[in-house]
């Protein structure tokens, strides 16, 4: 089993003019264009008219046109505001680099320690992030969208609970000693051994399937093993963080200040007695 489950195909996907033999453009081009021009116009808005929402959900939607192919026949005008509003931009400098950072990362974890630890680099790299970033990133690298405009996942929270299982069944997998150096499933021993353990069993066959990133995979997975413990964690915005980062420690009220034990230690006087 390999980590399949993170989009790692980063916007744009080559855009390249299509038109038909006569050099007449498709019934439906003007229509394509006048929607690429609201949107690339909302990407590239600098105004403050358009909120960080608002464009990244425009961003996320040009990606869509050209993974669908709603971008053939673009012409070389259109073409330099689609490169703006993807490289030059500030959603589309960082979605860039969100999107690179995190394939690296994920590349660079599954090369040195495999499937499992590559799944293990993309949750924290994610979690890492700051609320804008994370939405930003699931967005334009994680959830995009198909050739038929479908999407991966229904939200970030499921694409966390779908990494968090597929580190549950690689996990899995590799304690019961069936996962070979390189990362690959050995196939012989995996089903030598789900012929004498069910619940092996059970696992090979969610670790084969071909829709591991589905909610229902998800889902199964979470059944069979019980689902990943939340990380309690608190998020401070960079607001806070300077804030904090500037007041004064609190003084120690008479309750909190150390004071001198009535009976000294000695050596050998504290028992520690463990179940």
């Amino acid at each position: 089993m390999y980590v399949t489950s993170v989009a790692t195909s980063a916007y744009p996907t080559p855009v390249t003019p299509v038109r038909a033999a006569s050099g007449v453009t498709s019934a439906d081009y003007a229509t394509r264009m006048a929607e690429f021009d609201t949107l690339a116009a909302t990407v590239n808005d600098a105004s403050g008219k358009a909120g960080e929402a608002q464009r990244v959900e425009a961003y996320q939607a040009l990606q869509a046109m050209s993974a669908g192919g709603k971008l053939a026949g673009i012409d070389p005008e259109r073409r330099k505001v689609l490169d703006q509003a993807t490289y030059d931009s500030d959603i589309g400098q960082r979605a860039q680099a969100l999107g690179r950072d995190f394939v690296l990362a994920m590349n660079a974890a599954r090369q040195a320690g495999g499937p499992g630890a590559a799944l293990q680099a993309v949750a924290d790299r994610f979690d890492r992030l700051s609320s804008s970033d994370r939405d930003l990133l699931f967005r334009t690298t994680i959830n995009v969208a198909d050739r038929s405009g479908a999407k991966p996942y229904a939200d970030a929270s499921a694409w966390r609970a779908n990494i968090d299982a597929q580190a549950q069944v690689v996990g899995f997998m590799k304690a019961a000693g069936v996962v070979g150096a390189n990362g690959a499933l050995d196939q012989k021993a995996a089903q030598a051994k789900a012929a004498e353990d069910p619940k092996f069993a059970t696992a090979l066959r969610l670790s084969l399937r071909s829709d591991n990133n589905s909610p229902e995979w998800t889902q199964a997975v979470s059944q069979l093993f019980g689902r990943a413990a939340p990380q309690d964690e608190v998020r401070l915005s960079d607001a806070a963080k300077a804030v904090l980062a500037t007041a004064p420690a609190p003084a120690l009220t008479s309750a909190q200040s150390p004071t001198a034990p009535s009976t000294p230690y000695r050596e050998g006087s504290i028992a520690s007695i463990t179940a």
